[in-house]
């Protein structure tokens, strides 16, 4: 994991908890809902790192 992956999901989570789109009926709906946002942005910022680093240096 990199620090730079890690501080930008946890941007974008709270991003996205402050839009306020979704409003979840109690805290522990919440917090499984921005931690499951927060993983799935960790795994799709890896993944771009992953692929751009593969690109640049084979490209």
């Amino acid at each position: 994991m990199h620090y730079t992956t890690i501080k930008d999901a946890a941007i974008c989570t709270a991003l996205a908890a402050l839009t306020g789109w979704w409003q979840p009926r109690d805290a522990p709906q919440a917090v499984m809902c921005y931690i499951g946002i927060f993983v799935l942005l960790v795994v799709a910022f890896e993944v771009a790192r992953d692929y751009w680093e593969r690109r640049r240096n084979h490209g």
